[in-house]
């Protein structure tokens, strides 16, 4: 036998064992897995571990200057709370059925939301912020649609597969991200005869190009993939921007905003920058809810952008 077919069986079988532990633990009574075991993750990842502290830290300074080393710790204490719900969000999702999904779901629709959408593709455009994974609810509230949804793949191969295992959904498709554009040229015209919601992350640390655009967020010169613009302006689809607000533990309300209605002429970047702009908003209100850990500014503008000067002056 081949080892790339043994490869395969291992991962699979490992997967197998990974997703069937995660299962048991989704059915621990709610009380025990937000009660019992995210608080006792939180105390280990804030006080044992002290997960990527000074990444926290660090980007919490250079992203509030006006709080104080008071303020700015217990927004870092909050975020490991957060995060330790998230871990076990995850864990959870592998006994989530509709009936579940919908328990831990509301939805906050516009009054135009589902006038805007009648028969038409849509990109919904959201981030880091909350437990993401619910995002993927959106199915629950739009019967007539089907939720296509990018993802960078992780590096584990493992992991990865234990994920779009765990992302397995009906009217639901995972799709890698260097190929998501091909996807949807190729389902543009509808799934099992229902049109589409295109469902963006579009926060990460996007790479530095020559045509890149630069956004100032959060006390930063950043970068943002704007792939969901591209989408929108090239076949006229309206974009929505998803914030997921925390109810209580594991249960998120879904707010939609509409930032183009694709039909409206618009400058370039625009309708990144309404995004932009809407983001920071909703950070700000409650910072511990975005994903503080992975660091968010790794590229710096190039000489000649209007951004340049601010970046080497904070470098000094």
């Amino acid at each position: 036998m081949k080892k790339s077919k043994l490869r395969d069986i291992y991962e699979n079988v490992v997967v197998a064992l990974l997703w069937s532990l995660c299962f048991l633990f989704s059915l621990l009574p709610r009380c025990v897995r937000y009660g019992v075991f995210a608080p006792f993750v939180a105390f280990i990842l804030r006080r044992v571990a002290r997960y990527r502290y000074g990444v926290i830290m660090g980007q919490l300074h250079d992203s509030f200057p006006e709080k104080s080393e008071q303020e700015i710790a217990e927004i870092c204490c909050r975020y490991y709370d957060h995060l330790a719900e998230m871990i076990v969000g995850t864990l959870s999702l592998a006994g989530m059925n509709d009936r579940r999904r919908s328990r831990d779901t509301e939805f906050n629709l516009t009054e135009d939301f589902h006038e805007v959408s009648k028969g038409r593709n849509v990109v919904v455009l959201t981030s880091h912020y909350g437990f993401w994974e619910v995002a993927l609810n959106l199915y629950l509230a739009t019967p007539n649609h089907h939720l296509v949804v990018a993802y960078r793949p992780l590096k584990s191969v493992i992991m990865d597969k234990l994920y779009r295992r765990l992302r397995h959904y009906n009217r639901v498709d995972v799709v890698a991200s260097k190929a998501f554009m091909r996807h949807y040229v190729a389902n543009r015209h509808g799934i099992n005869g229902k049109n589409l919601f295109i469902g963006l992350i579009s926060d990460q640390s996007a790479p530095y190009t020559k045509d890149c655009c630069w956004h100032r967020f959060l006390n930063h010169d950043s970068i943002f993939f704007d792939g969901g613009e591209q989408l929108a302006l090239k076949f006229r689809l309206p974009v929505y921007y998803l914030e997921l607000e925390r109810v209580k533990a594991g249960v998120y309300r879904h707010n939609y905003t509409l930032i183009y209605d694709g039909n409206e002429e618009v400058k370039p970047h625009e309708i990144t920058e309404r995004y932009v702009r809407l983001l920071e908003r909703t950070i700000q209100a409650k910072p511990e809810h975005w994903m503080w850990s992975h660091r968010r500014w790794k590229s710096c503008p190039n000489a000649n952008s209007e951004f340049y000067d601010n970046y080497k002056e904070k470098q000094q």
